[in-house]
């Protein structure tokens, strides 16, 4: 090897750490807490599905449901099913922190696989909708939806923060 090849690899390791380090510090900049109001996105939400069959729900059923106690976070909406023989559920979470959002995932996933075994066997139809439930964080927000249209409940939740 001369001198000029090892300059050459030199400059090119340098380019390449820069580079690296430039992605990760945009990567970490970018920041997707959203200022929104948890009733705005709740009432994108709300207003882009029907929601025959469920009703707004209180934070002693939210508690009874998750197990997670809705004063820790910024704010909780919880549409729940109306009968045992639904399946349906709308809850939006807005976190204090974004270091809450494993907590609260952990939490909903718990939740529907109650729901699935619940339905397994005989809610054929109820058991396809968890199946095809939306669970999706959004920095300080967090969507988890069971319903027919759960992929257009989401469209309404992103754009809105």
């Amino acid at each position: 090897m001369n001198k000029q090849s090892v300059s050459v690899l030199t400059i090119l390791r340098i380019v390449m750490v820069a580079a690296l380090l430039i992605f990760v510090i945009l990567l970490q900049a970018r920041d997707k807490t959203s200022n929104a109001s948890l009733e705005d996105v709740t009432k994108n939400v709300v207003d882009a599905i029907d929601l025959e069959g469920m009703e707004e729900s209180n934070n002693q059923m939210f508690r009874k449901f998750y197990g997670l106690n809705a004063g820790d976070y910024e704010g909780v909406t919880l549409y729940a099913p109306a009968s045992n023989m639904n399946a349906e559920e709308l809850l939006i979470i807005k976190l204090q922190d974004s270091s809450q959002a494993e907590a609260v995932t952990q939490a909903i996933n718990s939740r529907l696989e109650t729901q699935m075994n619940s339905f397994e066997g005989y809610g054929v139809e109820q058991y396809n909708m968890l199946e095809n439930h939306v669970l999706d964080v959004q920095g300080n927000f967090i969507l988890y939806i069971v319903h027919p249209d759960a992929e257009k409940a989401d469209q309404a939740f992103r754009s809105s923060l």
